[in-house]
């Protein structure tokens, strides 16, 4: 009560109505309201500067507009009814001008908060749409999953790739998509992922297939991406079907095995007159053997005590011609290309032994520095020495019209990054700055009678086991043709 005794009632006019306000005694009291009040200023106040201080422009207008209009309003209404009490001004205690600023001031805010959630409602539902839209042009199927694995969206396209309507998509989990057999595995690898959520291609390093709805089964790529919500966290996967690229994959490989093929047997055919020459000389060693044995065996009495090391000589020979014919058949054979460890040592010195004879012919010498500890690699052997018999051919054929120093470097070396290369270095003039990637390309050759295919199809082979070939000058004279294959990982 602000008033102790109430002794009379004073008549105002105000704003054309008459109003009565009390004249009394006042109640010494009144003090402990008005002390509340400063005390709900000062927090008021307080509260205001905080906001000011950590917000924004929006928050610091907000601050001052309605911080202060509370503030004046309660030190306002307090004041004014101190005055009414204390007799110094008659008028109506519950009249408080300060409450109709206060109003204005959070109506306005109020207002202000409604048009601005209408226009970012507004915003939003564009925002979605568009989302959509993006989405289901998307030549991918989209799903949306939840930290459950629940599926909470799925655009048309998945419908197209699984077979099921988009409603039967809804709450259903998404190992409906996983084939039974990495079903159990995958609950566990979706937790894992819910606990180091980012964006990144699903199943690295491993071949991935989806189940259809007719349970049939697609190889497929997929990649997800985390989308964190007030819901929870949310996972957007796009999944492509890989169907048809697998097709085209097996089809360009078949094509390039044909090819690779075709060139080889060309190959061998330039070769023809150094592999006569290889299979002549254990052929003539094997005649002249037989022939000693024949003189041998017509003395009287007949010698016996050469027989065992002429016999020696002919195996040994037949060896020699049977590991000629046997490399040939298997280069002329035609086959996919199939995988195996080897040492690339090894196909090296097969296929110089191969050329042996046509570098004789060509008054070519070859010097060997091979890697004493060189790391397995995983390929096709016929391919591989298709590959280095081309860049020896090459490197011969550079050297060419010269008379002198007519010499090759083979060398194989491991690579810090864990790849082994070998590099075929001749004496030759060198190969033009603009012409060192060019000469990779198909029909591009610097050989009058060349159809510039040898190295466009040595390069498909490397790149096809995950390799590099490329071409560098020497510092003095000639080019080194480089092949770097990966090594065979355990």
């Amino acid at each position: 009560m602000s008033f102790r005794e109430i002794t009379a009632l004073d008549h105002l006019q105000i704003w054309g109505a008459v109003v009565a306000g009390p004249v009394g005694l006042a109640n010494p009291w009144v003090v402990i309201p008005q002390i509340s009040n400063l005390l709900i200023v000062a927090f008021i106040v307080d509260a205001s500067v905080a906001l000011w201080r950590r917000g924004g422009p929006v928050q610091r207008r907000r601050a001052a507009l309605v911080g202060g209009s509370l503030a004046l309003c309660i030190v306002t209404a307090g004041s004014f009814s101190a005055l009414v009490v204390a007799g110094v001004v008659h008028a109506p205690t519950i009249l408080m001008p300060g409450f109709f600023i206060v109003v204005m001031a959070m109506g306005y805010e109020l207002v202000s908060d409604l048009i601005a959630a209408a226009q970012l409602a507004t915003q939003l539902r564009a925002s979605e749409q568009r989302f959509r839209a993006v989405v289901e042009a998307v030549p991918a199927a989209i799903l949306l999953v939840d930290d459950a694995g629940s599926i909470a969206f799925a655009n048309a396209h998945a419908e197209s790739a699984f077979g099921y309507a988009r409603e039967e998509f809804i709450g259903k989990p998404v190992e409906i998509l996983i084939p039974e057999r990495f079903g159990a595995l995958h609950v566990g690898l979706r937790r894992v992922y819910g606990a180091d959520a980012r964006a990144r291609p699903m199943g690295i390093g491993r071949e991935l297939f989806a189940r259809r709805k007719d349970g049939g089964e697609i190889p497929v790529e997929a990649a997800l991406s985390p989308m964190p919500t007030d819901h929870g966290l949310f996972v957007l996967v796009s999944i492509v079907d890989i169907t048809e690229r697998r097709r085209i994959d097996r089809e360009t490989a078949r094509q390039r095995d044909e090819l690779a093929h075709l060139s080889r047997v060309a190959m061998l055919g330039e070769l023809s007159g150094s592999l006569a020459h290889e299979l002549n000389q254990p052929r003539t060693a094997i005649l002249s053997n037989a022939q000693a044995a024949q003189r041998f065996l017509a003395q009287n009495p007949p010698r016996v005590d050469k027989l065992a090391e002429i016999l020696s000589d002919i195996v040994k020979c037949d060896h020699r011609a049977g590991a000629v014919i046997e490399r040939l058949r298997s280069l002329l054979r035609k086959e996919e290309a199939q995988r195996h460890p080897l040492d690339l040592n090894e196909v090296v010195d097969e296929s110089l032994r191969l050329m042996r004879s046509d570098l004789r012919n060509r008054h070519v010498t070859v010097g060997i520095d091979l890697a004493q500890t060189l790391p397995v690699v995983s390929g096709d052997r016929n391919q591989l020495q298709q590959v280095l018999l081309n860049l020896v051919i090459n490197g011969c054929d550079a050297m060419d019209g010269r008379k002198a120093n007519r010499r090759l470097l083979v060398r194989t070396q491991t690579i810090p990054q864990g790849s082994v290369q070998v590099s075929v270095a001749d004496g030759g003039a060198g190969i033009p700055p603009a012409d060192l990637e060019r000469i990779f390309e198909p029909f591009v050759t610097t050989k009058l009678n060349g159809l510039g295919l040898g190295l466009a199809i040595c390069r498909s082979i490397v790149e096809a086991h995950g390799g590099r070939l490329w071409a560098t000058n020497n510092a003095d004279r000639g080019s080194m043709l480089h092949c770097e294959l990966p090594a065979k990982r355990d």
